[in-house]
């Protein structure tokens, strides 16, 4: 992921323009890299692990490239911040419009790699923070590892950090309870 070298904010309409796939944070525009096969894999493992389940609440579980708009007082060609999280899960379906979700997301997933973890880690980690994402699950594909952080009083606050021969508990969905063994076991991979 690169960011743009440029003193000024972008909006989500000049970013449109621009060849690549593009993320904003507060007007900072990020060229997203092409994903690698490990990260495809681990991102298409999770949605097939995760889909039914979702599906039987009436939420959605959305793949990236897929925006997100989470200054919801700008119309969409103004906004300054929208970002294409891995995966997604939207239960409110009044925030899905035909393409981009207004608001916050329930749960938000993002696969860490090279090009990625630091922003996942640091701007990402507190623009879901303070915009309200009630869980963030940090998948790191190199330590076979997913941190699950919940929102409580505003903040993360709880944390867990899930292996390959764990089984992941949400705080948000308590009854979702995912082997990890085929997501995180990339010996053949």
């Amino acid at each position: 992921m690169e960011k743009a070298q440029h003193g000024r904010m972008y909006s989500y309409k000049e970013i449109q323009q621009w060849e690549g796939n593009w993320e904003l944070i507060d007007g900072v525009p990020y060229l997203l890299a092409s994903p690698s096969y490990i990260h495809q894999y681990v991102v298409g493992e999770l949605y097939l692990a995760l889909a039914p389940y979702f599906k039987a609440r009436g939420c959605r579980l959305i793949l990236s490239p897929f925006d997100v708009q989470f200054d919801t007082d700008n119309n969409e060609e103004e906004a300054q911040t929208v970002v294409q999280p891995d995966l997604f899960v939207i239960c409110n379906l009044n925030q899905l419009k035909k393409n981009r979700v207004q608001g916050a997301p329930d749960l938000v997933i993002e696969v860490l790699s090279a090009s990625t973890g630091i922003k996942d880690r640091n701007q990402k980690y507190y623009l879901y923070e303070t915009n309200g994402v009630k869980e963030y699950w940090m998948v790191d594909p190199s330590n076979r590892t997913i941190e699950v952080i919940g929102l409580e009083d505003g903040r993360f606050q709880k944390r867990a950090v899930f292996g390959p021969k764990d089984v992941l508990t949400s705080f948000l969905y308590p009854d979702l309870a995912i082997s990890l063994d085929s997501i995180l076991h990339m010996d053949d991979v």
